[in-house]
């Protein structure tokens, strides 16, 4: 997933016809471009489909944690679909351009909720699971407090540009997916040697 997003991301930048972008817009302004929207956007649904395929993937980790009694039925039905979602959301981003009125407003629902969803999902499967370790704990709460500290400095003190904001937000939030699944296979084998 982050492979596909840098490399895409790297792409849509050196493609943009506005080299004043990162300045200026946000990553949704850069969809917009001519030349880097395609590859913009295309990098989108393709993050989209990584989440819902990591989404499937996950059933096994869940399945096992079902099994081991540390997690519900339910819990698990409501993490795969948060996942799902997600990747639902990221996919109609890169669908829907942010132009026009109602392609704009589909296009930024989708963008927001895509994060929103993934942090939920996250912070719910940590509660769901119980205790996932007080290293994922700090790494959770550290990269929540970077990236509002980071939205603020972009969007309300104008510190940075809200572009480089989003790159670093999104790479803080992949790595917090990619702890999230470690820990659930340490927990799992931590119930296997039970």
């Amino acid at each position: 997933m982050m492979l596909v997003g840098v490399i895409g991301g790297g792409l849509a930048i050196t493609h943009a016809t506005d080299s004043d972008w990162l300045m200026h817009m946000s990553l949704s302004g850069l969809g917009l471009d001519a030349g880097a929207s395609g590859i913009l956007n295309g990098t989108l649904v393709a993050l989209g489909l990584i989440l819902v395929a990591l989404a499937k993937s996950l059933e096994g980790t869940f399945a096992g944690l079902s099994s081991a009694a540390r997690l519900s039925p339910r819990a698990h039905r409501l993490l795969t679909a948060g996942f799902t979602a997600a990747g639902g959301a990221v996919m109609v981003a890169g669908l829907f351009h942010n132009d026009g009125q109602p392609s704009h407003l589909v296009h930024s629902l989708a963008s927001f909720a895509a994060p929103m969803v993934l942090v939920a999902t996250i912070l719910g499967g940590r509660l769901a699971v119980g205790a996932l370790g007080r290293h994922f704990d700090r790494v959770s709460v550290a990269i929540l407090v970077i990236c509002v500290g980071l939205f603020l400095a972009a969007y309300l003190w104008h510190l940075l540009p809200y572009a480089l904001m989003e790159l670093i937000c999104f790479g803080l939030i992949g790595v917090w997916i990619w702890l999230f699944e470690e820990h659930l296979q340490h927990v799992i084998g931590q119930s296997k040697a039970s």
